[in-house]
């Protein structure tokens, strides 16, 4: 070496430096090893579709509006596109003394985007025989996932149903 100096070497007993070196390829080496069983697959969630709190249950679901059968899309005035879905809400009681005060009850809705961007829907309530019924579209891309958060109660001092799911459409 230039100057006659010379450089530590890592066989050198008190070389400090080659010990954490060491310590690490013998904690990688030892965690190579492992169980010859293969890695259980796990089951993929599964939304229910519902929320329940105190005697009411709240069902909800995201759908493409193309997924849905003609005569039911225009009765409810559903214009059916590739990227375009549509939230349905229901209110129903669990209890059957308790029931749904139609003036009071009420959903909230809100589409969140991937970046966080937040959108208020625009919910239409519709009276359908056995449940309170909420309807609103959202518009969708191609893989892209959407969040959808809904806040409702059954009677004004009911209490809140929260559901909150999150959703990728494939459009091709």
């Amino acid at each position: 070496m230039p100057g006659g100096e010379s450089r530590p070497r890592a066989w050198v007993s008190g070389n400090s430096r080659a010990l954490p070196a060491t310590v690490a390829a013998l904690l990688l080496f030892a965690g190579c090893g492992g169980s010859p069983e293969p890695i259980a697959e796990a089951p993929p969630y599964r939304d229910p579709g519902f929320v329940e709190a105190g005697g009411y249950r709240m069902h909800y679901a995201l759908t493409l509006s193309r997924d849905l059968p003609a005569a039911i899309a225009g009765s409810y005035g559903i214009e059916q596109r590739k990227d375009l879905a549509v939230l349905t809400v229901a209110i129903v009681p669990v209890d059957p003394r308790a029931n749904v005060d139609n003036d009071a009850s009420r959903v909230d809705a809100d589409a969140v985007s991937l970046i966080g961007t937040r959108r208020p829907l625009a919910l239409s309530r519709r009276d359908e025989p056995g449940a309170e019924t909420w309807i609103a579209t959202v518009d969708v891309r191609h893989r892209e996932p959407i969040t959808i958060e809904i806040r409702s109660r059954a009677t004004a001092e009911g209490p809140a149903l929260r559901a909150r799911l999150t959703r990728e459409f494939r459009l091709e």
